[in-house]
């Protein structure tokens, strides 16, 4: 066991670019920047704080009328206009061996038993476990959030390393099973190419990953939203946009795509889904966290164990399930990054 310092801080191994959201002109098949418009529409009055009080009593003197009355809201939509063919959305990414590097470290010993954790995972295939995962997480398209309900779906992987491009058509099928068949060769090189960028500081691996989507005609679209600023607190929904000039092009952030490609991690009892790693499990959708301290199965206290886990996997024991898991965890966390001192943030 290690006692975790007051300073640990480590940098990242995955570097998004924004996705950018274009439409094709189904005459001219141009690339077009979709932009989104902004409307006011009359809601209904449903919230529970109109009718009830906070002990759960209905407000004194709560009219019918008063029940009935609209309720005005300014948001921005996204609807593609009846001449688009196809919804193009695209990114960039670079993967760089930073699982062994720190912003700040204040104790020499951690340093040590984290980086020596990080290389020994490479023996036992930690890394192409990891890739396999990120990798099927961008083909099956899970970064395109609530717009993987189309007609057809098509994504392409381009190599930066050759130019080579990868493409894997009928994901809106093959996604329910994360569906590779007649794409094994291909998934299997690059799966070796991306743990060798995580592993190998000289051979970073830069990407260009790209969605061609075929909708219903004038289908919503759902881009990233952002949060309401001061000056901007009229508006209820307000979508990310990247500006040009007077164009304002639609976007994923960086971080939305990020959150759905780390969304690996099931190694946790009773596990039905991929949640995205992070350190207690969090999962938004049922309010609550998988990887609460007093299971011991959190990354701070996984983490305590690294000499441990390190040891027996240079001992060339069999490694059993719970303890695999929490290897291939801890290595994840790891490529994520972040901040993991002991102390107030």
């Amino acid at each position: 066991m290690i006692e975790l310092c007051k300073q640990l801080s480590q940098i990242r191994s995955f570097f998004f670019s924004p996705a950018f959201f274009y439409w094709t002109h189904k005459n001219t098949k141009e690339e077009i920047p979709l932009e989104c418009c902004t409307r006011t529409t009359l809601g209904l009055r449903d919230g529970y704080s109109k009718a009830y009080k906070k002990n759960g009593e209905i407000k004194n003197d709560l009219s019918c009328l008063e029940l009935s009355y609209g309720n005005p809201q300014t948001i921005d939509e996204c609807f593609l206009p009846p001449e688009a063919e196809h919804v193009i959305v695209r990114f960039s990414l670079q993967v760089c061996a930073y699982t062994q590097e720190f912003h700040s470290c204040s104790n020499p010993d951690v340093r040590r038993v984290l980086q020596e954790f990080a290389a020994t995972c490479k023996s036992i295939g930690v890394y192409n476990e990891l890739a396999r995962r990120y990798l099927l997480n961008i083909f099956m398209g899970r970064w395109l959030w609530m717009n993987q309900r189309t007609k057809s779906t098509e994504v392409s992987l381009t190599n930066q390393d050759d130019d080579c491009i990868y493409s894997v058509a009928d994901v809106q099928r093959r996604r329910w099973t994360g569906d590779m068949s007649g794409f094994e060769e291909q998934y299997q090189k690059l799966i070796d190419r991306l743990a060798l960028a995580l592993t190998e500081e000289q051979h970073y691996w830069d990407i260009v990953v790209e969605a061609k989507l075929k909708f219903r005609p004038m289908a919503e679209i759902f881009p990233s939203q952002t949060f309401t600023s001061h000056s901007e607190k009229e508006r209820s929904r307000i979508y990310a946009k990247y500006c040009l000039g007077e164009v304002e092009q639609l976007i994923f952030t960086s971080h939305k795509i990020g959150a759905a490609v780390h969304a690996i991690d099931n190694w946790r009892d009773g596990a039905d889904d991929w949640l995205r790693v992070s350190a207690f499990g969090s999962d938004r959708n049922n309010a609550t966290a998988h990887r609460h301290p007093s299971t011991g199965y959190d990354v701070y206290s996984i983490m305590s164990q690294a000499d441990e886990l390190t040891e027996l996997i240079n001992s060339g024991k069999k490694i059993d399930t719970d303890i695999m898991n929490k290897i291939h965890y801890l290595a994840a966390m790891l490529v994520c990054g972040g901040m993991r001192q002991v102390g107030e943030e």
